[in-house]
């Protein structure tokens, strides 16, 4: 579970704001904002009479008794309703617990608090967060260039959306090289960068305008492939961007171009699924490794990693192993995609995806294996049925 959320504490002591300052470390607070200031409950009530609410309040007293309850009178004349709110106190006591939370307290905590006794607060308001309603965010990268990332991004989008009979969204963050439309055979007219350039003004309903329709259910939100554009990813435009897709569809593919500028690990540390794409050589090997290294502590089991080979067999005298990666990076290869030039070539060539293309190809079968993987769907054997596997994540939650 990633949280989208706003985070306001207001605290007593330099011991407490050593803890948040750990907190935000979490992975699941990726996405969150924090506003950590000094000044406990009574400086919240002054600050909150002038600015908005966070979605999640927490605000330390050392008041007691008639005191405290005078205190979260005042509060509750400032916040927002539906804020939840812990209060951590001095006075360890179950009455007084039961007491705040029937006053609507979402939670007491008795100082001085740890950061395990804040996260079990935290992933305990938030455990029934519907995460159905968010896409899950696919982010497909390549390790080095050249190494078909894009293709397999594109073509596993397309294979989606008859897989699971569901709303399917592509988009391609390569401003200048991208070759999503070129590949569903379409001519765009608006594109990411429109999107990313009207975010003051944009809603669900102008950014369906700028995506391009392919068939059925799925949309693909193109590159202008223009080396005049001139516009550079702004990460906060891209964040509001995808906030947006997210509740537009139950896939969101994300094509993310062979950079490493600011916006880039961020997008691949908060997807659900990350998919680096490589060709078995030494330099994607390096390549590989690093990437490993780097997104290893901002991801969690619960968010897959998954290294794909592509075009093996194309250098057969020269290709390294699976057992090669293994040994060197503890890690095995998700799924191997075979050398095939001609189909990838044909489909190309000719505006088609694969499975239209060449669909007997082995390529082919391959990318709806790895369509397969990163769907976090289960199939029912007997039944054939596909359904959502228990404790997925979700990339770019709100508390809405």
């Amino acid at each position: 579970m990633i949280l989208r959320i706003s985070i306001g504490a207001f605290l007593l002591n330099q011991e407490s704001e050593d803890v948040f300052e750990a907190l935000k470390e979490d992975r699941i607070f990726l996405r969150s904002s924090f506003d950590v200031q000094k000044g406990g409950i009574d400086f919240a009530i002054r600050h909150l009479a002038d600015n908005s609410t966070p979605n999640l309040l927490i605000v330390e007293t050392s008041a007691a008794g008639e005191a405290l309850h005078d205190q979260l009178g005042k509060l509750a004349n400032v916040c927002a309703p539906g804020t939840k709110v812990i209060v951590i106190g001095s006075a360890n006591d179950v009455a007084l617990y039961r007491e705040l939370i029937d006053l609507g307290v979402s939670d007491y905590l008795v100082h001085p608090v740890t950061v395990q006794h804040l996260n079990n607060s935290i992933n305990h308001l938030y455990e029934n967060f519907d995460s159905d309603k968010s896409a899950r965010v696919i982010s497909f990268f390549g390790v080095s260039g050249g190494v078909g990332s894009s293709l397999l991004a594109q073509n596993t989008a397309h294979a989606l959306m008859p897989e699971f009979d569901e709303e399917v969204i592509f988009v391609d963050l390569d401003i200048c090289y991208g070759t999503g439309a070129l590949v569903f055979n379409m001519q765009p007219r608006q594109t990411v960068v429109d999107a990313l350039t009207q975010t003051g003004s944009l809603d669900e309903q102008l950014l369906d305008q700028y995506m391009l329709k392919f068939e059925d259910k799925l949309s693909i939100l193109s590159a202008p492939s223009n080396l005049g554009i001139g516009y550079h990813i702004n990460a906060e435009a891209l964040e509001l961007v995808l906030n947006l897709l997210r509740n537009m569809a139950d896939f969101v593919v994300l094509d993310v171009p062979h950079l490493w500028e600011s916006w880039v690990p961020e997008i691949l540390a908060g997807a659900d699924d990350v998919v680096l794409v490589c060709k078995p050589d030494l330099t994607n090997l390096r390549n590989t490794k690093n990437l490993l290294e780097y997104l290893g502590p901002k991801r969690d089991n619960s968010a897959p990693t998954r290294l794909v080979f592509n075009q093996v067999g194309g250098s057969k005298k020269t290709d390294l192993t699976a057992k090669d990666f293994q040994s060197a990076l503890a890690k095995e290869p998700s799924l191997m995609v075979p050398f095939d030039p001609d189909a990838f070539g044909r489909a190309l060539n000719n505006g088609e995806v694969m499975s239209k293309a060449s669909k007997k190809s082995k390529a082919t079968k391959a990318i709806h294996e790895l369509c397969m993987m990163v769907s976090d769907r289960v199939v029912d054997k007997k039944s054939g049925k596909k359904s959502k596997k228990k404790g997925g994540v979700s990339l770019f939650k709100s508390n809405k």
